[in-house]
């Protein structure tokens, strides 16, 4: 059976960690066992999904990289003795391979898998990143024995630079079972009843810059001048972190007189009840590359209002499955959904054909033959 060590910086249960836990329990299905490695802090929820996916996991003090300076001072102090703490992990587990994602700033695993004499995959899923980010990662790349890109706008991102050696494009994914419009039943939530008559636009976003969610409250500015009933429900939470952002958001609400259409929901363990809910579901952000959260939501058969970031435009066909709109483009977006609300049919349509998308495309099992091939062909290059 071959064993992988999965190593990921970042502790907070997100959609790359979501994406780990899915793979690992659908490759225990192939042969293949996966041991995530990850950070004690803020990992919780992370350690309680491996629970739940009966998926091997191990807890380490791992530091993570940020703008704060005092974070980015005690993640350089500690940065030998972390690294030196994970090759003895890899060298005692019996790994055949080591898979280290999370994105480019994720160094600590690829630098420790070569000094356990592991070979590494280094699972790339950016399409920005600040300029002294990218010059460590173009230090650090040669060490990767090969490349995973969570999407080809990743892959156009990083250039041909890195095609040397073997790569492969390989989405994220979604539990099409779970995330199954026709499984949710009537699940009870406060914001369902409140919103039993009047249609309700919604998103599934951490409140940060990168979710451009200034584009959508914009939008939604315009829909209430034209006097259309609706709710816009934002499903996410505010960390301490992003406060002035979320303070400029509310801001921003208040000044364009819709502070009172929108609904700041909060994280949610289940977005499952609300996404049923949704009678359109907009992505409005500045970048992604495979974005979990609208693969959910084309599972969930809804229509999808996205700007043009990452893959989606790959799998949201623009007049079929949903509509694609230029980043920050607030105008474009209202317009969109307007057709959406206003016609039924068209949006019934596009949701059916978008949950479509997803079953042949994001499957945990697709997902995960995928990675095995990759697997296969970065320890025997020869056959691959």
């Amino acid at each position: 059976m071959m064993h992988i060590a999965n190593i990921i910086e970042e502790g907070r249960l997100g959609g790359p960690q979501v994406r780990m836990v899915r793979v690992a329990a659908a490759l225990a299905d192939k042969g293949c066992k996966t041991t995530i490695i990850m950070p004690r802090r803020d990992s919780e929820g992370f350690r309680d999904a491996c629970r739940r996916a009966d998926v091997d996991f191990v807890v380490l003090p791992i530091s993570r990289i940020t703008r704060e300076w005092r974070m980015a001072l005690r993640y350089l102090a500690l940065f030998p003795h972390e690294i030196w703490r994970l090759v003895r992990v890899l060298r005692a587990g019996g790994f055949d391979l080591v898979h280290v994602s999370g994105g480019s700033w994720q160094y600590k695993g690829v630098i420790a898998a070569r000094l356990a004499g592991l070979p590494v995959v280094w699972h790339l899923n950016d399409t920005r990143m600040p300029g002294f980010i990218r010059r460590l990662f173009n230090l650090l790349a040669p060490l990767a024995s090969g490349y995973v890109f969570a999407s080809h706008r990743s892959h156009e991102y990083y250039g041909a630079g890195l095609d040397r050696k073997p790569w492969a494009i390989v989405p994220a994914t979604v539990d099409v079972d779970s995330f199954d419009p026709s499984r949710t039943g009537s699940a009870e939530d406060e914001l369902l009843r409140r919103f039993a008559s009047v249609p309700v636009v919604g998103t599934v976003a951490n409140i940060n810059p990168i979710k451009g969610l200034e584009t959508l409250i914009r939008a939604a500015a315009i829909l209430h001048d034209r006097r259309i009933p609706f709710r816009l429900v934002i499903v996410g939470p505010a960390f301490a972190s992003q406060r002035a952002y979320h303070a400029g958001l509310l801001d921003l609400a208040r000044r364009l007189d819709v502070a009172d259409t929108i609904v700041w929901a909060g994280g949610r363990k289940d977005v499952r009840p609300l996404l049923s809910r949704f009678d359109v579901y907009v992505c409005s952000s500045l970048a992604e590359s495979s974005p979990v959260s609208v693969w959910e939501a084309m599972a969930m058969a809804r229509p999808i209002v996205s700007t043009d970031v990452g893959d989606v435009a790959r799998h949201v066909v623009d007049g079929e499955s949903g509509f694609i709109v230029p980043v920050g483009d607030h105008e474009a977006m209202a317009d969109r959904i307007l057709r959406l609300l206003e016609d039924g049919e068209q949006a019934r349509g596009f949701g059916q054909r978008a949950r479509h998308v997803a079953v042949e495309n994001f499957t945990p099992e697709i997902i995960a033959s995928k990675t095995l091939d990759f697997y296969r062909r970065v320890l025997h290059p020869k056959k691959g």
